[in-house]
């Protein structure tokens, strides 16, 4: 029996095209089942305590800005009441970090299950595994792709979940700041204008 050469393509650097985007959407099938599955639940949480996450990160940026004003004043207890805040928030920080570091691992471990054993049930279905192993000679140790990329795959997009969940949700809130920030900028330019053109209004 002659022995296919390789697929068209086979060997080919990986693009980012609508067959990779078909595919990536197939996998996120596998990963979340349905809106109520355990791994949607969990990413779910990492959403949660990613915003939480950014909000105590917001706050503490702004307590060196209130320390002018207690340091200014020579409040002891305004020092102290600030001192307390911050520590409490760069605790709070320190937790929500490693919660959303092991809702990340967990999240890891459930996608690798899942997609594994998706493959393996796919792999032993019909003639797939002889196929893949004796008759093809363009895929190399399907055995060790299962694992190894699987393995792989599932760590990076691990690992990235929190960063991707958390981008959109910051460029909004960044974006509309720039907006309040442009119209202030406005106003202050064209202050003089506006006072002139109230008093002929009032005239």
């Amino acid at each position: 029996m002659a022995v296919p050469g390789p697929a068209p393509g086979a060997g080919a650097r990986p693009r980012l095209d609508l067959q990779f985007l078909q595919r990536f959407l197939q996998i996120l099938k596998v990963l979340f089942p349905s809106w109520s599955s355990q791994n949607a639940l969990m990413f779910l949480t990492l959403l949660c305590l990613t915003l939480l996450e950014q909000f105590v990160i917001y706050r503490v940026g702004l307590i060196p800005s209130q320390y002018y004003g207690v340091l200014g004043n020579k409040d002891l207890e305004g020092f102290k009441t600030l001192t307390f805040l911050a520590v409490m928030l760069i605790v709070l920080n320190s937790t929500l970090k490693s919660f959303d570091q092991f809702t990340c691992n967990l999240l890891y471990v459930s996608w690798r299950k899942d997609l594994t054993e998706h493959l393996h049930h796919l792999y032993f279905q019909g003639r797939v595994y002889y196929t893949l192993n004796v008759l093809r000679d363009d895929i190399d140790n399907p055995d060790q792709r299962i694992s190894q990329d699987v393995e792989r795959f599932c760590r990076q997009l691990s690992s990235m979940a929190s960063k991707l969940i958390i981008s959109p949700f910051t460029l909004v809130y960044y974006t509309y700041q720039c907006f309040q920030r442009f119209k202030h900028m406005q106003i202050r330019v064209n202050a003089e204008p506006a006072a002139f053109y109230s008093r002929h209004q009032h005239l």
